[in-house]
Order: structure tokens, then C-alpha cells, then sequence
């Protein structure tokens, strides 16, 4: 890869994180709100990167259809809850018994090494282009946190 396709992720992966204080004690982590700010460029390119690894993965039907967290047009947990009181008014009215989990994977891609997300798109099929820009740019984040400090 040239040296300018370095420097021209370095510059689109740059985030910027604004940490602002939305109430209560300042000395409690929960009490803060972080806001990302990142580059239109980066945000125009991951987004053509999404839709083509959507495209690909509902081409290969390698989501099951219970899958509502990435699907397009989907709400994620706001469509699964309300399929969720739909079932449940359902049951009531039929008086039926029902039992609902649910599961919160909260943080989950934070937990997943980057080399597991590089190998998945790699053995789904995705462009070995789009997998090393990928590789790339998770190799070269480059966070940066602002404490936004009220004036009183």
C-alpha cells in the first residue's frame, strides 16, 4: 500500500470524542454523555462499506431473519419490542402462557478482538480490498477525548 493511502486513512479515521456532562455530580462516569465526531469523508466511506457487506451478506442469506440488529429498515430493538407486545397481547388475549429473554450484548463489538472482525468479513466473502481497508483502519484509529467543562 503507498505511503498516501496511509496518510489518507490516518486523516479519515481521526475520532474526536466530546465528553459533556448532562446532569448530577460531576465526579460520577454515568453522568456523562459522550458525543463522536467524526470526518464526512469516513462516514460517507463506512457507510458504502456497510451497505456492501449488507448486500453480500443478505445475497448469501447468512443472517438468520431473527436478526433484526443490522438488517436494513430495521429499528433493531425498537421492531423487536414491538414484535415482542405483539406476542405478548396475543397470548393474553388467547390466555396462553408465554416466556420472553432476552439478551443484551451491550459493548459488544468493544469486545471483540479486531482480528476476529477482519478474519469474519474475510471468510464471508468480502472484497479483499474493503477487508484490508478495514484492517487498516482499525490499525490507525486515533481517539482523542475533549472534556466539555460547563461555564456557570
Amino acid at each position: 500500500m503507498t505511503r498516501e493511502i496511509i496518510i489518507i486513512i490516518i486523516i479519515i479515521i481521526i475520532i474526536i470524542i466530546i465528553i459533556i456532562l448532562k446532569s448530577g455530580d460531576s465526579k460520577e462516569v454515568r453522568n456523562y454523555r459522550p458525543i463522536t465526531c467524526l470526518t464526512t469523508m469516513y462516514k460517507t466511506l463506512t457507510g458504502i462499506i456497510a451497505k456492501r457487506i449488507s448486500k453480500l451478506l443478505e445475497e448469501q442469506s447468512l443472517l438468520p431473519a431473527e436478526q433484526k440488529g443490522c438488517q436494513p429498515g430495521s429499528k433493531g430493538c425498537k421492531d423487536q419490542l414491538m414484535i415482542s407486545k405483539a406476542i405478548y397481547e396475543d397470548c393474553r388475549r388467547r390466555n396462553k402462557n408465554l416466556s420472553i429473554a432476552w439478551i443484551d450484548y451491550q459493548k459488544a463489538f468493544d469486545s471483540v478482538p479486531h482480528s476476529w472482525v477482519e478474519k469474519s468479513i474475510e471468510l464471508v466473502g468480502v472484497n479483499s480490498k474493503i477487508v484490508r481497508f478495514c484492517k487498516l483502519s482499525m490499525e490507525k484509529w486515533n481517539t482523542r477525548l475533549f472534556l466539555k467543562q460547563s461555564r456557570k
